[in-house]
Order: structure tokens, then sequence, then C-alpha cells
């Protein structure tokens, strides 16, 4: 059945480091090229070279190299192209990884949130966890937009590459986990990803043990969180990366009150509500703060 729409989350547009990094020019283009992907046979897909898409829109092609560039548009002009791999996760428990998109030549471009929410929105509600025992039949799609109750999925999805700002639910949502395609349990150590994000029962342990309120992990912290660790040779379990991030809004509260971090003398104060920006990030050595290296 045709869908005559999808569902946008302007704060998960807002808040994608990477769609962050594109020309409004870039941006504006990624939105018509959503919509070639929605209406595509093969649902996020487009087997097309950069310059039929750019022809299709009437879209300049600097603007589509550019989004391939900063990672919005994943796939290859010419040559081969990886699988993209995703593992439902269910109870915390990850199940069997699925192939969702399957290794090929080019040109092929997708939007791995559209590609892996449309395959969860046909497996939805199978009668096993993971839908063993129903032979993996997918279910009639409903009407609902892509992403619909899916969640931001914390604790990582397959492909090293997701989440492109297109679709997804609010941050706040942690309805459902995702563990990359090597995670055994929830104790698995991984290195950070883009689209991770804490759950609700770990986030809310770590903030009582710390005397941290809620409303300390914005979506901007956990976005700029998430950029730094995706650059760092580092591995945590999700636990971990939960009192790390949990540490951070602590450590930034001390700091915005006036008071040294960790043996570092204060910086510079900021107006009232501002935050920290990626370039500040790079560069500040309390991220790390408490985590070993690998």
């Amino acid at each position: 059945m045709k869908r005559p729409a999808f569902q946008f989350y302007p704060a998960d547009w807002r808040n994608n480091a990477k769609l962050r990094r594109c020309s409004w020019e870039a941006r504006g283009v990624w939105l018509e090229v959503m919509g070639l992907m929605h209406d595509s046979d093969s649902y996020g897909v487009l087997h097309w070279s950069l310059k039929e898409i750019a022809q299709a829109l009437g879209a300049p092609i600097k603007a589509l190299k550019e989004l391939a560039e900063k990672g919005v548009l994943y796939g290859v002009e010419k040559g081969h192209c990886d699988p993209m791999i995703y593992t439902p996760v269910s109870g915390r428990r990850p199940g069997p990884p699925v192939e969702l998109l399957a290794a090929q030549p080019g040109p092929v471009w997708y939007s791995p949130r559209m590609v892996r929410d449309e395959y969860v929105r046909n497996h939805k509600g199978n009668s096993s966890r993971f839908g063993g025992g129903s032979g993996d039949a997918p279910q009639p799609p409903p009407k609902g937009g892509i992403g619909e109750g899916q969640g931001d999925e914390p604790n990582p999805a397959p492909s090293p590459r997701q989440g492109d700002g297109s679709t997804a639910s609010p941050s706040s949502s942690s309805s459902t986990s995702v563990a990359n395609a090597t995670s055994v349990d929830a104790r698995q150590r991984f290195e950070m990803f883009e689209g991770w994000q804490p759950d609700e029962v770990s986030l809310k342990t770590h903030l009582r043990i710390m005397g941290v309120p809620p409303t300390a992990i914005t979506p901007q912290l956990v976005a700029e969180f998430v950029s730094y660790w995706m650059t760092r040779n580092f591995a945590n379990n999700h636990g971990g990366w939960c009192s790390a991030l949990v540490k951070r809004a602590a450590d930034l509260k001390t700091h915005f009150a006036g008071a040294p971090i960790n043996g570092h003398a204060t910086r510079q104060s900021r107006p009232a509500g501002g935050g920290i920006t990626l370039s500040d990030n790079v560069g500040d050595d309390d991220w790390s703060a408490g985590l070993d290296p690998l």
C-alpha cells in the first residue's frame, strides 16, 4: 500500500550533527531527496546516479555531492556498496542480525532511517519476540508515517553509518533499543555510533545517583556527546555511556556555576542559557573524565 506521507520530527532534524554541517541549500535538497525515496519502489532507496537525481529534482548536483560527503546521503555512485545490517532488540536482548540492504554495485543511494523503519513497521506485531515462529512474514504496513513509534533507538543500530536526521521519533523516547551486529547483551562494550540514545531506566538511575536534574540531559547535549565520542577509539557498554553522559551534564552544571572541573581552570563564563559548541567539545578533555581507554 502506498503511503501518502511520512512523519517528520523537527527536533531530530535540528539536532542531527551531520546535517548541521551542510549548507542551507543542501538541507533543502535533502527534503526533496527524501520525497523521491518515499515514492521509490524500494522504500528509502534510489538506484539512480547523482546526475539523474539532480535532473529529477531540478536541483544542483553540488548539493547532492555535499550531502554524500557530509554523511547524510548514504551509498555509492560507482563501485561496491556495503550491506546495511540491522539487529532488532526486544527486552534489551538483541535478536539475529538482518540484512536490510544487500551488498551491490552502484549507483545506489539510500536513507538508513527510512530503510530500517520500513522493515520494523512491516514486522511490527509478529507473534514472537523477533518474529520467530511466524516465518518472519511481514505484517501489512499501516498508514502511519515513517519512524512512527520507533524511537531514536538507544544501544546501537548495526550499521556504523546510521540516522540521517530525516525521520525518527522524539529524542526523549526510549521504547525501542537497537544493538549493533556484534553485541551479545546489554553489558557488551561497543564504540559510539550515530543515533545512540540513553534509555530511560539507565538514565534515571544515574541522574538519581549523581543528583543531576533530568532537564540537564538535552537533545543538544546528547548530540554533542555522541559526535565527540564517535571520533574516539573507545568502547563502553550502554550503562557506561549513560553514566558518562550524566557525568558530563554534572560537570557542565558545575562549570557554569563558576567552579573548576576536574582540577582544570574554569573557562570564561557564558551567558545564561548558552551551550557548548561542537568545536569546543573537540578540544575539551572533560568528556573523557572517568573513562578508561581501550
